[in-house]
């Protein structure tokens, strides 16, 4: 669906006239209905780890160098496993585990553990490695990050539609006050049923990963 599939689907519930575009609009509504779908869009995305947002980073330390960034992962990023070339992978540790290891002053070495150390001056996710890199090893990190904002009327929304649509549905008919006899209250139960159900669609890829073990 785009995002311009979207608004009209919005603007269609809501009984208005559709929109050609997402810019330049003049009415107020579709104007609304604009920002609001891209509301939407990001809570259903916070509601799950979608498969769709899936996605990895490439790192490559520097010696003496120990922290490093998920270039354009923002600060909504999902990080699932961090794996080194070679087949080895990082263990998760507090950051407060971290600094009391590195308060020590070890010698640098090849890195066995990580930690979330804030964000970067772009805002992007920042990990701490420990011991500090002695040399250049080769990561990639996976995990899950949010879709960026959406602008123009052709970008394709990566998430499932329908929770969005009837959630940005809901958020203007909370505006409005009801929408075709259908309170907010209502819809946003509706886009609920909707989100939950595309949540159990989307995990049923996954079903491995979804067993529970006691350890």
């Amino acid at each position: 669906m785009t995002y311009l599939e979207a608004v009209n689907q919005v603007l269609q519930r809501l009984r208005e006239d559709t929109v050609t575009d997402v810019t330049g609009l003049d009415d107020p509504v579709a104007e609304m209905v604009v920002s609001l779908v891209n509301d939407a869009k990001q809570l259903v995305e916070d509601a799950h780890t979608w498969n769709a947002l899936r996605s990895d980073w490439a790192i490559t330390t520097a010696a003496g160098d120990n922290l490093y960034s998920l270039t354009n992962a923002g600060n909504y990023g999902k990080i699932e496993y961090i794996v080194k070339d070679d087949g080895t992978e990082l263990t998760e540790e507090t950051l407060y585990s971290l600094r009391k290891r590195q308060a020590a002053s070890p010698a640098d070495n090849k890195p066995k553990y990580y930690a979330v150390n804030g964000t970067d001056a772009s805002g992007d996710i920042q990990l701490q490695l420990f011991p500090q890199p002695d040399a250049v090893y080769n990561y990639t990190v996976y995990g899950f990050k949010r879709q960026a904002e959406l602008s123009n009327k052709a970008d394709v929304l990566l998430v499932p539609g329908k929770p969005v649509v009837y959630t940005a549905l809901a958020m203007a008919a909370r505006e409005r006050g009801e929408v075709g006899g259908q309170t907010a209250a209502e819809l946003f139960a509706l886009a609920g049923t909707y989100l939950s159900d595309a949540i159990a669609w989307d995990s049923s890829l996954n079903d491995l990963d979804n067993i529970w073990m006691t350890v």
